[in-house]
């Protein structure tokens, strides 16, 4: 599928895809009634019911989810990782349209199919992981651990002025390798491209773990933290230009709706001569 010559390198093309992730990170913070009858299990449904709806609202109108993924593990009364391994602590969503090379990301899965990976398909998969049966040790309660899309489909620029032929050429700076052909696929009125052969970076991979936070100056306190990593691998959606200004879009979404960076934002310093 890679277009190269004996004889001379070919020219390079303007994107590429990296050798390492270019990445945005979020944190969205949560704080919980101290009563103390709550339901430690509800409080994890909570928070991965709030992980799996940011992560719909980014990839709306951007990335389309091939594969799902969701981890779970024991925790104590502190919510620190415990000793020991819950059963079925790895759970994994696929359609019919996921890649062949599609795995989960860790042993001993538990492997499901649905027709269409979407918001309401992931929301099942992460309840389906906290009620399934499991005893507790003394002390400790189950808690899901990681969130994961690493299979994506991402959406071009209506008017991308590297599409040739129906396909497009991106340079491959992982591999090595210049002018990869990426084929196209046209779905919702727009043009999506994925990796197009296994060993190549997806566009994007998605991820939303538990987190510590970190400080911001407005003086609020938060019970606890989820932390959403966005990982551009292409620099399509990197660079300034319309594939960069979709991703913003999309980010601005989540800021709206009360996620932020997981650093502060460095304001502006004081006007020369004050």
């Amino acid at each position: 599928m890679r277009d190269t010559q004996l004889s001379e390198p070919p020219e390079p093309t303007e994107h590429y895809i990296f050798p390492d992730s270019q990445t945005v990170v979020l944190e969205c913070g949560f704080q919980w009634d101290s009563g103390p009858d709550r339901d430690p299990l509800e409080l994890e449904r909570i928070t991965a019911h709030r992980a799996v709806r940011a992560l719909a609202e980014l990839c709306e109108g951007l990335i389309r989810p091939m594969t799902f993924s969701v981890t779970r593990h024991w925790v104590d009364e502190y919510g620190w990782p415990a000793v020991g391994k819950p059963s079925r602590g790895n759970w994994f969503l696929k359609t019919p349209q996921s890649p062949p090379d599609a795995r989960a990301p860790y042993v001993d899965p538990q492997v499901m199919e649905t027709a269409t990976l979407d918001e309401r398909s992931m929301l099942a998969t992460v309840d389906r992981l906290l009620d399934d049966p499991c005893e507790a040790p003394e002390g400790q309660h189950l808690a899901w651990a990681e969130i994961l899309i690493v299979h994506t489909w991402a959406r071009l620029s209506d008017a991308d002025r590297h599409i040739e032929n129906n396909t497009l050429r991106i340079d491959d700076h992982d591999n090595k390798v210049r002018r990869v052909r990426v084929p196209l696929e046209r779905a919702d009125g727009h043009m999506w491209v994925t990796a197009p052969e296994t060993g190549v970076w997806y566009p994007f991979l998605l991820r939303v773990d538990k987190s510590c936070g970190t400080v911001y100056p407005d003086g609020r306190e938060y019970d606890e933290f989820i932390e959403m990593t966005i990982e551009v691998n292409w620099s399509l959606w990197w660079h300034s230009g319309e594939g960069r200004a979709m991703l913003d879009q999309a980010v601005g979404r989540l800021l709206r709706q009360g996620w932020r960076y997981s650093n502060p934002q460095p304001s502006p310093g004081p006007a020369p001569g004050t």
